[in-house]
């Protein structure tokens, strides 16, 4: 969108760059460095496209992008001065004109924010939450604006811990976030849709923090948040909440569907993993029936899932525990609050293997939220190699 409209400038230097050498000899060249940043928070903006213009401020002479520290350089012919623009999506765009001779000092470009709010993002090891030191480095971050069904950020490999980016009002926004040896881990925010201000859905451990921060009448905010990921490891177990039934039922009640949808989502994010739903009853009952009712209750929320959200059946068992894996002390004949028996009535899922490498890591979240076939392709392509290799054996 944004080099779309330098392009016919830049055809017009096109016969000056034909040959590198002839332009070395005819110009003597500067080097113009600076930064862009959030002009409330003072916030470094990764991504944010910077255009260098010539003394008439007509012809661009250089085009790049600023890192992830808000940096931009760019080597220019020598002129008289320069008019240097940022511009970066949800944000208004800002200019500054530099004389020759001031050419060495930094540029600082401030970009004021549009209606919308700012997420700074710390990404952590979800074992180690309350240790600063085990934040994570190097993942991959992607978002997607499924408003505009545009890929809005993409950060192959993120050099530090922390990220941020403005989330503008009338949006619905998905984030992925993945690192090798780690679950994929997906975050959608709603800024003004449907009646919700500002909602944000799987961020995690911690919710946004709010910043004393607004200006504009409220309409521009800066959050804190986290994103916390879970390492691979064999037995590792994740409860679900709200996962309810009725007396002596297996049935799926309207409201365990919301979050057994949600889980169906996530198991997709993660289509080369293998996982357990499992079933715990509290200790009321005999052993038996409540073996078998747990058992029961975890296979219709499989078959919930397979059926209705088109979870492969290979990625996912179910097993019924019973009261074999009570969590606190209200065993038969123990006096307890029914709160202290409902945390033993619960859903857990256990991952049991895993592949070793994701099939969706080389595809973009874009494609993975377009591609309504994407999952089952993956699947089919997991069946077909599997197939193979057996066949092969014999």
């Amino acid at each position: 969108m944004w080099h779309s409209k330098i392009l016919l400038p830049l055809a017009l230097l096109i016969p000056l760059f034909v040959s590198g050498q002839r332009i070395k000899q005819t110009y003597q060249y500067a080097e113009i460095n600076g930064y862009v940043v959030d002009k409330i928070s003072g916030a470094p903006l990764s991504q944010a496209l910077v255009i260098v213009y010539d003394d008439q401020l007509i012809v661009p002479l250089a085009v790049t992008e600023s890192d992830a520290e808000g940096v931009f350089s760019a080597q220019v012919p020598k002129v008289e001065r320069y008019k240097i623009q940022a511009d970066k999506a949800t944000f208004f765009e800002n200019e500054a004109v530099v004389l020759s001779e001031n050419v060495e000092k930094k540029v600082k470009l401030k970009l004021d924010r549009k209606p919308g709010y700012v997420f700074d993002i710390t990404i952590f090891d979800k074992a180690f939450e309350h240790n600063t030191i085990n934040t994570l480095r190097d993942c991959k971050v992607e978002i997607y604006n499924n408003t505009t069904k545009e890929q809005v950020l993409t950060i192959e490999k993120l050099p530090k811990s922390t990220f941020n980016f403005s989330f503008a009002e009338g949006n619905h926004y998905t984030m992925l976030v993945r690192k090798q040896g780690y679950l994929n881990r997906r975050v959608e925010v709603y800024v003004n849709v449907n009646g919700c201000i500002l909602c944000v859905d799987g961020m995690g451990v911690k919710e946004p923090d709010v910043v004393p921060l607004m200006s504009h009448g409220n309409e521009v905010g800066y959050f804190l948040g986290a994103i916390d990921l879970d390492s691979l490891s064999i037995g590792k177990r994740f409860q679900l909440k709200n996962i309810y039934y009725d007396f002596n039922k297996w049935d799926i009640r309207p409201e365990a569907a919301k979050n057994l949808n949600k889980l169906a989502e996530f198991l997709k994010d993660n289509p080369g993993m293998k996982f357990e739903l499992g079933s715990h009853t509290d200790s009321r009952g005999s052993d038996d029936y409540n073996l078998s009712l747990s058992d029961k209750r975890a296979k219709s929320a499989v078959d919930y899932m397979v059926s209705n959200c088109g979870v492969a059946q290979e990625s996912i068992t179910s097993k019924g525990y019973g009261e074999t894996q009570l969590i606190n002390r209200c065993d038969d004949g123990m006096a307890c609050s029914e709160n202290d028996h409902q945390l033993n009535r619960r859903t857990e899922v256990k991952i049991t293997g895993w592949n070793d490498k994701d099939p969706l890591w080389d595809r973009s979240l874009k494609e993975i939220i377009e591609d309504k076939n994407l999952y089952q392709k993956v699947i089919e392509q997991e069946r077909r190699q599997k197939a193979k290799l057996l066949t092969s054996r014999k």
